[in-house]
């Protein structure tokens, strides 16, 4: 078995540290110690939904799915997006990276530990 915790990726979390670098894996070592990137594929078509668009957030988009190509990839089911992330994370035991609000309320109601970014710094709630 390999060392470290998952953590289940978002599409908004991984948008958030291409537009706006920070230090994110750097404080996700000290806050969860060793830790495993997980990118469902369904955040991975999201992502190049977004991409194929227009404008700055297609780029961010595309520069997100670049860095999330280096983690490891799991499948979704039929459910939502959030759903999934919420479904996966409840099963494995994971955390779910997010800036997205809406999901950071969903997974918590679910008992799900959630990582986030507050000031640009990783937060844990």
């Amino acid at each position: 078995m390999r060392e470290g915790r998952e953590v289940v990726f978002d599409s908004s979390f991984l948008i958030a540290v291409v537009e706006s670098p920070t230090t994110w894996y750097e404080d996700m070592l000290e806050s969860l110690g060793k830790f495993r990137p997980v990118v469902l594929d369904c955040v991975l078509r999201e992502l190049e939904r977004i991409a194929a668009g227009g404008g700055r957030r297609a780029r961010f988009a595309s520069l997100a799915r670049e860095l999330a190509s280096g983690f490891e990839v799991k499948r979704c089911g039929g459910l939502s997006t959030d759903d999934e992330l919420v479904s996966y994370a409840r099963r494995m035991g994971a955390c779910i990276a997010t800036v997205d609000s809406e999901l950071l309320l969903t997974a918590k109601r679910a008992g799900v530990s959630v990582v986030t970014l507050r000031r640009r710094r990783v937060s844990v709630a």
